[in-house]
């Protein structure tokens, strides 16, 4: 959002108020998935530490990861909308079913290098800012990454196009196109219920980020791992509407300016993460930090999946999402996020 907000941090950087805010302020926040990385190492120390520090204590906050309070992903929403919770983190993906305008921010096979997808993700930014707050009326402060969501199957496969007929644990309506272009099953699965379903026979494979596997122990029933991610992971921070518009300028100022500072910082970690995957669950390239590295199978990309992927974001992803989105959102789609790809959505 740093776009929208240059004039504003100027304006309040040459009166001298960015580093201060005027009155107390206490939130009361929810965040992602206390298990991952990115609850501990991003999202609470934005509060906790990062906000409270630069407004002098000014700014204080209560941070609870949404699995720690039993909260489901979609509900986040909902809770920000009615004022339950001032501010929260969230999956975009997880919004999507109440309106396909959010899934054009994280499309499955969308997702190219980190520079590409943030390049995407300020391109569509503005589009989703509005579509916040017109339909759920609350105020959009930025949008970050998760680690890229990478695929994993309980038995062995040589590539995308050796996927026909396996059960696909998805979370999102985009990842269930791609497994049905795949010639798979989409199966949607609450992380915490996928090791037993594997265990069970219900889903043979799964896709979520690679610390998020090997902290929910994915590793003890799957052993292969595809080395290209299928999607990108992108997360956003807002508040709820009312409570944004009752802070007063300094407030709001210096609250965008360490919400840009959050954002870069997830963006700059992104590597390391994606890294720190792979290491995890196969034992390759850098030292596993979390723990005993799993042995999986790292599954290259065989010399036909980047026309498999090509083929499967034209007639099934985009295509399907186009059809969700009609004309208009289609529209803006095309000219923001796909003309930053070079891709096109049509119906």
């Amino acid at each position: 959002m740093k776009r929208v907000r240059s004039a504003i941090g100027a304006v309040c950087l040459a009166a001298g108020i960015a580093s201060a805010a005027s009155a107390d302020e206490h939130f009361k926040v929810v965040g992602t998935w206390g298990t991952g990385a990115m609850f501990p190492e991003h999202e609470a120390p934005l509060w906790r530490t990062a906000l409270p520090e630069a407004s002098g204590g000014k700014i204080t906050a209560d941070i609870q990861a949404m699995t720690d309070l039993g909260l489901k992903g979609f509900e986040t929403i909902k809770l920000l909308q009615t004022g339950v919770y001032d501010a929260g983190f969230g999956a975009y993906t997880y919004i999507a079913s109440g309106n396909p305008v959010f899934e054009g921010i994280d499309l499955a096979l969308v997702s190219g290098s980190t520079a590409e997808n943030r390049k995407l993700v300020a391109a569509y930014e503005p589009v989703v800012a509005e579509a916040f707050d017109t339909i759920h009326g609350v105020k959009l402060l930025g949008s970050y990454p998760f680690p890229a969501q990478i695929l994993v199957c309980r038995d062995a496969f040589a590539g995308l196009d050796d996927l026909k007929g396996r059960k696909i644990r998805v979370y999102s309506t985009t990842l269930g196109d791609m497994a049905e272009g795949l010639g798979g099953v989409s199966v949607t699965i609450p992380l915490g219920d996928v090791v037993p379903a594997l265990q069970r026979g219900v889903i043979d494979c799964g896709v979520s980020s690679g610390i998020s596997m090997y902290t929910a122990k994915w590793q003890d029933v799957v052993k292969y791992v595809y080395e290209t991610p299928v999607s990108a992971g992108i997360a956003f921070l807002a508040m709820n509407k009312a409570r944004w518009e009752a802070l007063d300028a300094d407030t709001r100022a210096l609250i965008e300016t360490e919400v840009d500072t959050f954002v870069d910082k997830a963006w700059a970690a992104l590597a390391d993460s994606e890294e720190q995957g792979v290491a995890c669950l196969t034992g390759e390239g850098t030292e596993c930090r979390y723990g005993a590295p799993a042995d999986m199978t790292l599954v290259r990309a065989g010399e036909g999946d980047a026309a498999v992927r090509k083929q499967l974001l034209a007639d099934f992803v985009l295509k399907r999402y186009a059809d969700r989105c009609g004309d208009d959102c289609t529209a803006r789609w095309n000219e923001t996020a796909g003309a930053v790809i070079g891709a096109e959505a049509r119906r």
